[in-house]
């Protein structure tokens, strides 16, 4: 497996596989910046906040992101585990609503229509990504941090993930495995849901690359606040769309 592909597994994992406790003892916001290139090559900060409370967690960017191959611009995500239900929030007026189970069905629906099999077991000897807590601390915006470093057997870049326990959020669904997941990153993915541990939160992300260190994401400010209850609900007057209903729009306007 590549190095760029454990790296982007990475994000996959620290948004859908950090186990944490049932309750959460931070609600407020965390303002993270995430460094990158730009279509030109140019280098880019974009800033993502989080904004959680005991049942949910939102998260919007400066930006809007595409996703369904461009047909759709996401402003921000809402997770509610206290509804079971996930909200992609799209323009000022429209919002897709789908479940976890409806996403794993997708998930399985494209690897039937790839031919990939989801259920193949993956041997350990084909994974050279390597997860090791190091003895080494810091601390970032106040908080203690442990590194958690990975490290792969094709060369010695490394990837340094500086966690702490100070910020515990409950991640609900977020929390449970998931199935159907893309080959692509099942593998680095059911690894790091062995070595992140209950109420771990990353506070920075650094790539070790040919002598030089990379920042990819790093927590910038971190704000306990009530203010994030009014953040984790959906606009008024949003219009509320099913998952199967945007898939038809998009197998329709394919078919044209």
């Amino acid at each position: 497996m590549s190095f760029k592909k454990i790296l982007s597994a990475t994000f996959f994992a620290c948004l859908l596989f950090i186990s944490s406790s049932a309750f959460a003892q931070f609600e407020g916001q965390v303002t993270l910046k995430l460094y990158g290139d730009d279509d030109q090559g140019n280098s880019k900060i974009s800033t993502l906040n989080l904004y959680a409370t005991s049942q949910r967690i939102i998260l919007k960017g400066e930006e809007q992101y595409s996703f369904m191959d461009g047909a759709y611009d996401a402003s921000g995500l809402l997770i509610r585990n206290d509804k079971l239900d996930f909200i992609i929030l799209m323009g000022e007026n429209e919002a897709l609503q789908f479940t976890k189970s409806e996403l794993e069905g997708v998930f399985d629906m494209f690897a039937g229509l790839s031919g990939d099999d989801v259920d193949v077991d993956v041997n350990d000897n084909d994974i050279n990504a390597n997860f090791t807590y190091t003895n080494k601390t810091r601390t970032i915006k106040g908080y203690d941090c442990t590194e958690l470093l990975i490290t792969n057997d094709e060369n010695d870049n490394t990837v340094s993930i500086w966690l702490t326990s100070g910020i515990d959020i409950n991640w609900g669904m977020l929390a449970e495995p998931w199935k159907n997941v893309p080959g692509d990153m099942r593998d680095p993915a059911q690894r790091l849901t062995q070595e992140f541990k209950s109420k771990n939160f990353p506070m920075l992300i650094e790539v070790h690359e040919d002598g030089a260190t990379k920042k990819v994401m790093e927590v910038s400010n971190v704000n306990k606040s009530a203010i994030a209850k009014a953040m984790v609900e959906i606009p008024p007057n949003t219009e509320i769309v099913g998952l199967s209903e945007i898939l038809f729009k998009m197998m329709m306007n394919s078919n044209r």
